[in-house]
């Protein structure tokens, strides 16, 4: 839990992004070259990527794509790609967009050309083996880079739901199975016939890379965890690439998906199926993407209550009577994981978002249930952009007694109400608290400008919740429907008092994890 210090204001920091004017409506041809393995041969398996591409090869397939490539597992060899992509760049012309997605295992090795960088991403396919002839089935960065200038006339999109290199934000519960996309190998040279290729390409020119846009799952030095999202695992960057093809993106609906759309409904989209484990890199040329979206699906309905989560137990183990639960015989099924003891239950992301000092109550973990089932909720009912919300002192997990500094910032919504969501499933409401006062404490922002405040983590551990709202003009009731929460800790009552006070308001909404253990406890 965390306990509200002072509020108070950070000095604003307000990074400029620009991006050129955008090009004419998208009215070409699309295509798509789409890559998912799961199956290799001689190294790690994945569990995701193959649900990976066969959603994106059909969301493309749903835009009416002139013609879509997919292959998977063991079609996916290096001559199989680069014959692919040369197919579809001689289709495309002026006005079209091709994309060119992978989900995979990703790993470095030291830089071929030297005096550049000192290691190499790759993209290893499902023959790859460190030595023989599997060695050639991998395709460097700096391949890849050649690729995607050799179409000149058409706007490239590439998707690259893989990792290179790197640890993770918050360390992982082994209770939980946690699949990364990223394999440490080391190749041997004498059976290389790649080096020698990348060495005559040289280093790609950065204007011949003006028309593409790079989408990568996470930063240089972070790994992908594959997570389940719906009833299967999936790569979080590929799924939020999906959808905003689907029109989820499109901020101001008016059937155009551009560049500053992608970027930011992906980096939300991300951070939110992944407890913010993920923080995906969106970058562009010069030049700006639209894609037209008028004929794409349209979005399901919204459900209501609480969303029905997955729980995995030990066989053997006893466990409540729970509602909102479906009890699954794998991990990998599972939203939820009870560890065999007792004493702690664990995200599907490897975290431990609560920690027990006994067997629970079945009243205990009911809360802590719904709590989680609340979190569920807020993703399906918003996937638009924030206000902006984060620690700043990023994702790890905090010590008891710790100082944690919350950081908010909206470029518009100025009226904010604050509340917290214990691991326990408490409801506490941080901010509007205070009339006559200013900032935070009477639930203002100053449009543009990052604000803050402190915390003290205090009892119970595991993971809470920092959830934002923001709306143009203050509502009363969203204040009054939190106050209730605290009272009665109906979660499920909140949700439908946010959909009813929300319903035809214009709105934002962010919340930030902050993972906690006791003093002493390992990391």
């Amino acid at each position: 839990m965390i306990r509200s210090i002072l509020p108070g204001f950070a000095s604003a920091l307000v990074l400029a992004a620009g991006l050129a004017a955008p090009l004419p409506a998208f009215a070409g041809n699309l295509y798509g070259l789409v890559i998912g393995i799961d199956d290799y041969q001689h190294i790690t398996d994945l569990k995701g990527a193959v649900n990976d591409a066969r959603d994106v090869a059909g969301t493309l397939e749903k835009l009416e794509a002139r013609k879509v490539i997919l292959l998977t597992d063991a079609d996916a060899t290096r001559d199989k790609v680069f014959a692919a992509w040369r197919e579809l760049t001689e289709l495309a012309g002026p006005g079209d967009t091709l994309v060119f997605h992978y989900a995979g295992h990703g790993a470095r090795q030291e830089a071929i050309l030297t005096g550049h960088e000192e290691l190499d991403n790759m993209f290893l396919l499902a023959g790859f083996d460190e030595t023989g002839p599997g060695v050639n089935e991998r395709i460097i960065d700096n391949e890849v880079g050649h690729l995607l200038a050799e179409e000149k006339e058409a706007t490239v999109v590439f998707v690259a739901d893989s990792c290179f290199a790197g640890d993770m934000a918050r360390a992982a519960d082994l209770s939980a199975e946690v699949h990364v996309r990223v394999a440490d190998v080391q190749i041997d040279t004498s059976s290389d016939r790649i080096a020698e290729r990348v060495r005559q390409l040289g280093e790609v020119q950065e204007d011949a890379l003006r028309n593409v846009i790079w989408l990568y799952a996470q930063d240089r030095n972070k790994v992908t965890q594959e997570v389940r999202i719906g009833d299967g695992l999936r790569g979080a960057l590929s799924y939020a690439f999906s959808r905003s093809l689907e029109g989820e993106a499109d901020a101001d609906d008016d059937g155009v998906l551009n560049t500053a759309e992608l970027k930011r409904y992906i980096n939300t989209s991300v951070k939110r199926h992944t407890e913010r484990r993920q923080r995906p890199e969106v970058n562009s040329g010069s030049r700006d993407l639209e894609i037209l979206l008028q004929d794409a699906v349209d979005a399901p309905a919204p459900e209501t209550g609480l969303p029905e989560l997955t729980l995995y137990t030990e066989p053997g183990t006893i466990l409540p009577s729970l509602s909102g639960i479906r009890k699954v015989d794998s991990k990998e099924e599972a939203d939820l994981i009870y560890d065999g003891d007792g004493s702690s239950l664990v995200y599907k992301t490897g975290d431990v978002i609560a920690s027990f000092p006994a067997p629970p109550s079945a009243e205990t973990l009911q809360t802590t249930v719904d709590k989680w089932r609340f979190l569920a909720f807020l993703i399906g009912f918003a996937e638009s952009e924030g206000p902006d919300l984060d620690l700043s002192d990023g994702s790890r997990t905090y010590s008891e007694g710790e100082q944690v500094t919350f950081s908010i910032r909206s470029s518009g919504n100025e009226n904010v109400v604050l509340f917290n969501l214990a691991s326990n499933g408490a409801v506490q409401l941080v901010g509007p608290v205070r009339r006559g006062k200013r900032g935070l404490a009477a639930g203002k922002l100053r449009p543009g400008r990052t604000d803050s405040f402190r915390s003290a983590v205090i009892p119970p551990f595991g993971a809470d919740h920092l959830i934002a709202i923001t709306t143009p003009s203050p509502l009363p009731d969203l204040v009054d429907a939190v106050q209730d929460a605290q009272q009665n800790n109906d979660l499920a009552a909140l949700a439908e008092e946010l959909k009813h006070t929300l319903n035809g308001q214009p709105f934002g909404l962010d919340w930030v994890g902050l993972y906690t253990r006791a003093k002493g406890d390992l990391q």
